[in-house]
């Protein structure tokens, strides 16, 4: 997808009916010098300057007959990096959502028995003599998804 970003400016150097150069070699290099220095802000874009005719073969696939959405690509890596499930936000599949939904219950487990431990030490200085109540911190895991 980069590379079919990325742009060439090809200028070619005219030649007289000879075949002669009509500019001498530092014309045609202070003439490429400007052209660059044009072109320095714009990215992607890289000069080519020459005598000779080019041609630029295109390398994308151009037989197949689906069309391929780069944006989808593009989406799909980007939550592939995050390393969050694309159902989440767009589901086409019920299972892989609900598969997703169950691995971040699984991972926020960890952190409200963490946050449990840590209020239940806290009550201790509580708990040292009771006479009347006992304190102790309980979190329920349960979700909008579990909660029957």
């Amino acid at each position: 997808m980069a590379q079919k970003l990325m742009k060439v400016i090809v200028q070619k150097m005219p030649l007289d009916k000879n075949g002669d150069l009509i500019f001498d070699l530092d014309e045609v290099q202070e003439i490429h010098n400007n052209t660059v220095r044009m072109l320095t802000r714009a990215i992607g874009v890289d000069v080519l300057t020459t005598f000779a005719d080019v041609d630029v073969a295109d390398m994308s696939d151009r037989g197949t007959t689906t069309t391929v959405d780069e944006l989808s690509k593009v989406e799909r890596a980007v939550y592939n990096e995050a390393g969050v499930s694309q159902q989440q936000f767009n589901s086409d599949n019920n299972t892989a959502l609900n598969n997703s939904i169950l691995n971040d219950e699984a991972s926020m487990y960890n952190l409200l028995v963490q946050f449990e431990s840590f209020l239940n030490l806290m009550l201790e200085q509580f708990n040292k003599s009771p006479k009347r109540c006992y304190f102790q911190a309980q979190f329920l895991t349960t979700t909008i998804y579990n909660y029957k």
